[in-house]
Protein backbone atom coordinates (compact mmCIF):
# COMPACT_ATOMS: atom_id res chain seq x y z
CA UNK A 1 0.00 0.00 0.00
CA UNK A 2 1.26 3.44 -0.68
CA UNK A 3 1.90 6.37 1.08
CA UNK A 4 -1.35 8.10 -0.36
CA UNK A 5 -3.76 5.55 -0.21
CA UNK A 6 -2.76 5.06 3.81
CA UNK A 7 -3.50 8.34 3.85
CA UNK A 8 -6.62 8.18 2.00
CA UNK A 9 -7.44 5.16 4.24
CA UNK A 10 -6.98 7.56 7.53
CA UNK A 11 -8.81 9.80 6.15
CA UNK A 12 -11.56 7.82 5.71
CA UNK A 13 -11.71 6.38 9.08
CA UNK A 14 -11.62 9.52 10.81
CA UNK A 15 -14.26 10.93 9.03
CA UNK A 16 -16.60 8.04 9.37
CA UNK A 17 -15.70 7.95 12.77
CA UNK A 18 -16.72 11.91 12.94
CA UNK A 19 -19.57 11.33 11.47
CA UNK A 20 -20.90 8.53 13.82
CA UNK A 21 -20.17 10.50 16.74
CA UNK A 22 -22.40 13.35 15.74
CA UNK A 23 -26.14 12.93 17.51
CA UNK A 24 -27.92 13.67 14.38
CA UNK A 25 -31.58 15.35 14.71
CA UNK A 26 -34.29 15.99 12.49
CA UNK A 27 -36.40 18.72 12.74
CA UNK A 28 -39.42 20.04 10.50
CA UNK A 29 -41.16 23.13 10.21
CA UNK A 30 -43.68 24.80 8.48
CA UNK A 31 -43.21 27.04 6.01
CA UNK A 32 -45.63 29.86 4.58
CA UNK A 33 -44.92 32.30 1.79
CA UNK A 34 -42.58 30.07 -0.78
CA UNK A 35 -43.37 30.45 -4.56
CA UNK A 36 -41.85 28.13 -7.46
CA UNK A 37 -38.98 30.27 -8.43
CA UNK A 38 -37.22 33.24 -7.06
CA UNK A 39 -35.92 33.93 -3.62
CA UNK A 40 -38.53 32.23 -1.74
CA UNK A 41 -38.31 29.04 -3.88
CA UNK A 42 -37.79 25.34 -2.14
CA UNK A 43 -34.15 25.63 -3.68
CA UNK A 44 -33.03 29.38 -2.40
CA UNK A 45 -34.91 28.26 1.12
CA UNK A 46 -32.96 25.13 1.15
CA UNK A 47 -29.24 26.41 0.07
CA UNK A 48 -30.02 29.26 2.42
CA UNK A 49 -30.46 26.43 5.35
CA UNK A 50 -27.45 24.48 4.56
CA UNK A 51 -25.02 27.46 4.29
CA UNK A 52 -25.83 26.86 8.63
CA UNK A 53 -23.36 25.19 10.82
CA UNK A 54 -24.43 21.81 11.57
CA UNK A 55 -26.95 21.34 9.28
CA UNK A 56 -26.45 18.15 7.17
CA UNK A 57 -29.72 17.99 4.81
CA UNK A 58 -32.16 20.73 3.99
CA UNK A 59 -35.39 19.60 2.40
CA UNK A 60 -38.15 22.38 1.40
CA UNK A 61 -41.20 21.30 -0.07
CA UNK A 62 -43.85 24.00 -1.98
CA UNK A 63 -46.46 21.16 -2.08
CA UNK A 64 -46.59 20.32 1.70
CA UNK A 65 -45.54 23.93 2.50
CA UNK A 66 -42.90 22.60 4.79
CA UNK A 67 -38.95 22.25 5.30
CA UNK A 68 -37.25 19.27 6.79
CA UNK A 69 -33.87 19.82 8.50
CA UNK A 70 -31.07 17.42 9.71
CA UNK A 71 -28.55 18.93 11.87
CA UNK A 72 -26.29 18.04 14.60
CA UNK A 73 -28.45 18.40 17.93
CA UNK A 74 -27.55 21.54 20.30
CA UNK A 75 -25.15 22.96 17.41
CA UNK A 76 -28.24 24.71 15.23
CA UNK A 77 -29.11 28.23 16.03
CA UNK A 78 -32.27 27.71 15.04
CA UNK A 79 -33.78 31.37 15.81
CA UNK A 80 -30.97 32.42 13.99
CA UNK A 81 -32.46 30.13 11.26
CA UNK A 82 -35.66 31.40 11.35
CA UNK A 83 -34.38 35.27 11.54
CA UNK A 84 -31.99 34.49 8.13
CA UNK A 85 -34.88 32.59 6.09
CA UNK A 86 -36.81 35.22 6.80
CA UNK A 87 -34.59 37.97 5.92
CA UNK A 88 -33.24 36.43 2.97
CA UNK A 89 -35.93 34.41 1.34
CA UNK A 90 -39.25 35.85 2.32
CA UNK A 91 -40.74 32.74 4.05
CA UNK A 92 -42.33 32.71 7.33
CA UNK A 93 -40.67 29.44 9.50
CA UNK A 94 -42.64 28.22 12.34
CA UNK A 95 -42.47 25.43 14.27
CA UNK A 96 -45.70 23.02 13.67
CA UNK A 97 -48.42 22.60 16.57
CA UNK A 98 -47.73 19.69 19.28
CA UNK A 99 -49.84 16.45 18.29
Amino acid sequence: MGDWQRLLAGATILFAAATAAADVAELALKAEGMTPTGCSSPSAVQMTIKGFPGVHRADASLERGEVTIEHEAGRLDLEKLIEIVERMCLVKLTRPPAR
